[in-house]
This record gives structure tokens, C-alpha cells and sequence, in this order.
């Protein structure tokens, strides 16, 4: 709709999990570090926290895509939706790994076709890889302790797989009531919001991968979209590209923080409203 007036050759500010937009602030780099260093190393778990829009979806599709393509050394599943019973995630596991399952599959079948799997990948020199995304998501304790004992498929000197455990914050509860699972995780990180800079260049990176080399938005602007999104690059998203579609129709030639205010009054009216509050209190 508005790529031609803005020259881009693509909307830079789409919500979905496309790894040529991922922005490697300091934070992302230590995660993405942290999630190959585990399968890497052959560690046993790892868990990546973060609020909801932080990019830790985006995060785990780039570091599969980073596993994927050194040669043929992993076989990796990616769970995306765990809100599954035991045996349904289990199967997903070993479907996803490349082993015919059927609906008459026992529990203790579909294990036998897992231990099956994960010899004959090792055996191949092959590291099985499991990453369960939206794993907050998971409401029954006993299949956190369920997918802890995957974690029991082991050699004595090197785990035969590795699992990495990516959710929003509440992730860290669930784990922590679970605290034998809590003890077999190698590595933890959680996964803060952008700054004020780095909400600028986040913005700056994403036009720029979309073909837009000149700024789009003044530095009043991006200011009050980082105060506006407190830093979350899915919020930050949403108002960007309104910002677009209004500048378009304004015909301006740079988002400016005028643009900005208006377009957070559209979709963020409780901070607006809590502004208005704070300037009749002072002038009160």
C-alpha cells in the first residue's frame, strides 16, 4: 500500500518471524550465543525467556536455521504449539524427527521409536535437537516432568539430544515448580527490551533491509515510540507501520513525532489517556 511513496521494496515492519529483519542487539546476540553454544556443546536443556513481542521466536527459527546449515551434523523438531496432551507432543516429536507413527501408537511404542531414532542419528553423527516454542503455553506440570525425562536418553558421557525451551516469562515459574527439571537446564537467559538507541536502530535496520537506505523517522519520533512500546519490537512493529500508512496519506516526507501522537492515541489509548492526566495535574 505504501511502499512506493516510502521507496521501499517491502513493508519493513510485518510481525512475522522472517530472519532477514532479525536486528542482533547486544541482548539477541547473547541469546542466539547462548541457544547454538547448548547444541553445540551437546548440553542437555536450555531455556530462553522474554516478553511477549521480544523476538524469541524469531531467535529460535534463526538458530535452527544456523544448526540446518552446518552440513548434515543435527535433526532438529520444532514444537510451536505444546498446549498438547503428553502423548500428542511425543508424537509430534517423533513425526517431526522422520518416524511413521499411527493413531494406535502406545506411549511405549512411540518412546521406543524415539530411543530408535535418537541411536540411529547418533550413529549417523547426527545431533537430535528439540526446541519447544511458546512453551509457557504447557498448563500440565506432570508434562514439563514428561519432556524432563527425554532428557534420561543418554550415553554415560554425552546426552543424545538437546532440548531448548523458548516461552514469555511466566516460563520461569512454571520451571521453578518443577525443580528437578530446573536443576538438568545447562543454560538460562531471559531476553530484555531494547533501549532508546537501540529501538532507533532497530527501526533504521528494518527500513533498511526493505530497501530504504534515508531515515524515515525523525529522532523525536523515535523517542516517543520507544516510550510507547517500552522497548518490545512487536509493539514497536505496529506502530511503525501505521505510522506509514498515515504519513502516506499526510504526504510528508518524514515521520515525525506529530504522526507518532497520533497514532498511539489510535492504538494505545490508555497511554494517552494517562498523559492527559499527568499534563491536568500540572496545570492543575
Amino acid at each position: 500500500m505504501y511502499q512506493d511513496y516510502w521507496g521501499l521494496k517491502e513493508k519493513p515492519f510485518e510481525n512475522t518471524p522472517d530472519p532477514r529483519f532479525i536486528y542482533y542487539s547486544p541482548k539477541h546476540e547473547e541469546a542466539l550465543m547462548r541457544l547454538l553454544y547448548a547444541v553445540r556443546e551437546r548440553k542437555g536443556a536450555a531455556m530462553l525467556s522474554g516478553e511477549y513481542g521480544s523476538g524469541k521466536t524469531l531467535l529460535s527459527k534463526v538458530a535452527m536455521a544456523n544448526l540446518l546449515n552446518e552440513g548434515d551434523r543435527y535433526k532438529v523438531a520444532l514444537i510451536v504449539n505444546p498446549a498438547i496432551s503428553k502423548k500428542e507432543l511425543l508424537s509430534e516429536i517423533v513425526y517431526q524427527f522422520g518416524y511413521d507413527i499411527t493413531r494406535e501408537d502406545t506411549k511405549s511404542e512411540l518412546l521406543h521409536k524415539l530411543n530408535d531414532l535418537l541411536y540411529r542419528n547418533m550413529n549417523n553423527h547426527k545431533h537430535s535437537v528439540i526446541i519447544i516454542d511458546e512453551a509457557q503455553a504447557i498448563e500440565d506440570e506432570s508434562t514439563f516432568e514428561e519432556i524432563r525425562l527425554l532428557l534420561n536418553f543418554q550415553l554415560n558421557e554425552m546426552f543424545l539430544l538437546t532440548l531448548l525451551l523458548v516461552g514469555q516469562p511466566e516460563l520461569k515459574d512454571k520451571i521453578d515448580k518443577v525443580p528437578q527439571f530446573k536443576q538438568r537446564l545447562a543454560i538460562r537467559y531471559h531476553l530484555g527490551t531494547l533501549d532508546l538507541n537501540e529501538t532507533g536502530e532497530y527501526i533504521r535496520h528494518r527500513c533498511q533491509v526493505a530497501g530504504r537506505k534515508e531515515p524515515l523517522f525523525s529522532d523525536e519520533a523515535i523517542s516517543l515510540i520507544y516510550s510507547a512500546s517500552k522497548g518490545i519490537p512487536r509493539e514497536i512493529n505496529n506502530i511503525c507501520d501505521l505510522c506509514l500508512v498515515i504519513g502516506l496519506g499526510e504526504k510528508v516526507s518524514l515521520i515525525n513525532e506529530v504522526i507518532v501522537s497520533q497514532v498511539i492515541k489510535d492504538i494505545k489509548p490508555e497511554i494517552a489517556l494517562a498523559d492527559n492526566r499527568v499534563g491536568e495535574k500540572q496545570n492543575g
